[in-house]
């Protein structure tokens, strides 16, 4: 196989896309700790704050070195993607459950957790085992 198929190409871009909205997220919370005035409390939320953008910074890098990795990597580049994948889902679905439970129905959190899904999907196709078991250079 020498081109990278279709559905390898769209896991890539879920990675990419997946990992573009964590940044998103992670400068988010650190601009919010930023400008929080600080009080009583002020360092302790700052510190919450900084802790909290932590785990999104680290999948923004895991998606996107990942994708990344996607035209020169082996089987555990492939390994790797269903691994942020599941990360995704699973973060995805605790989100669903703490939205729904405080009665915060805005399906925002739907999103993520089809794209976690179909990273899932797309990265364990035959296609996407072909991809990355071929032969390198």
């Amino acid at each position: 196989m020498s081109r990278m198929s279709g559905t390898v190409k769209s896991a890539r871009a879920l990675l990419l896309v997946v990992g573009a909205g964590n940044i998103v997220a992670a400068l988010w919370l650190v601009w919010a700790a930023a400008t929080l005035q600080t009080g009583a409390m002020g360092q302790v939320v700052i510190g919450l704050l900084l802790l909290a953008a932590l785990p999104f910074g680290a999948l923004a890098a895991a998606a996107i070195v990942s994708a990344a990795k996607f035209t020169t990597g082996g089987h555990r580049v492939r390994i790797g993607a269903v691994g942020i994948g599941s990360l995704i889902l699973v973060g995805s679905l605790i989100t669903a459950g703490t939205a729904i439970s405080a009665k915060l129905h805005n399906g925002a959190w739907g999103v993520d957790v089809v794209a976690g899904a179909l990273v899932i999907v797309l990265s364990t196709k035959r296609d996407a085992r072909d991809w990355f078991d071929r032969p390198r250079q």
